[in-house]
């Protein structure tokens, strides 16, 4: 199962590869975070600029790049189900629940692909343009940059589980219609519903997408010398993360399986 799992998974590496749709959210997140230092200033002015990362990273990740994770995920299944390929996938040794596995794969992907990208470029301007030498107050090192570093290596980490939940909820929604527009439009609409409504229902702390920023707001503290602790914000972030994320899986398996592919 694991082997033809990964066949899949390669094929349908191979089959993104060939798409335009595909380069579309990359180059469109690594514009944002170019763009960041019209609205966000790097200078050589000796204080380090991780404040410029802090910003970039969130703006371009769960701002635009949410959106377009959303959109490209939510046409994976939907697309395949309205053109009929999926009927020929499906008549190899491959099962649905394997077909479904292959595409969280390619979601999940597809996210780091975006999440990497970003802070490639965050730090690279950072790096350019400003200066990185870590946190100081009074000439006291409070955080060195290896720190800085770290800390946000471990941010993007945490900052994928909940970009992974996105990913099953688009896919989830991708397995209920053959319309690829009404997948992406559902997908879209219905996050930016909850999320404009998750404070007057308080059902915030149960959405993933509540915690997306938690660990840029994390190195933003450090940079800014606030308290910068993890807990129990992240525990929180991941448990609601991971949850989501199996519960949409399982029902986007439930509704693959029981799909007529022949309608």
């Amino acid at each position: 199962m694991i082997r033809r799992i990964w066949t899949a998974y390669t094929v349908e590496l191979i089959k993104a590869r060939r798409l335009w749709f595909t380069y579309i959210g990359p180059v469109l997140v690594v514009l944002a975070v170019l763009g960041a230092p019209l609205l966000r200033p790097i200078e050589r002015d000796g204080v380090s600029d991780y404040g410029f990362i802090a910003y970039a990273t969130p703006v371009a990740l769960n701002l635009l790049g949410l959106v377009l994770l959303l959109t490209y995920c939510a046409g994976l299944i939907s697309s395949e189900l309205s053109g009929g390929s999926i009927r020929m996938v499906l008549v190899r040794p491959l099962r649905r629940c394997e077909f479904l596995a292959a595409k969280l794969l390619l979601g999940m992907t597809y996210a780091v692909v975006l999440t990497v990208l970003v802070g490639m470029t965050s730090w690279l301007l950072a790096f350019t343009f400003g200066e990185l030498a870590g946190v100081s107050y009074g000439g006291e090192v409070i955080y060195t940059a290896g720190q800085m570093r770290n800390a946000y290596l471990l941010g993007m980490l945490l900052s994928l589980v909940p970009q992974f939940a996105a990913v099953a909820y688009a896919l989830m929604l991708s397995t209920f219609t053959r319309n690829t527009g009404a997948a992406i439009g559902a997908a879209i609409g219905l996050w930016i519903v909850l999320d404009t409504l998750k404070h007057p229902l308080r059902i915030s702390p149960y959405l993933f997408s509540t915690y997306l920023e938690v660990p840029w707001k994390v190195f933003s503290n450090y940079g800014e010398m606030l308290d910068a602790s993890w807990l129990p914000a992240v525990k929180y972030g991941l448990a609601t993360s991971v949850a989501s994320f199996v519960l949409f899986a399982f029902i986007a398996g439930c509704t693959l399986s029981r799909r007529n592919l022949h309608a």
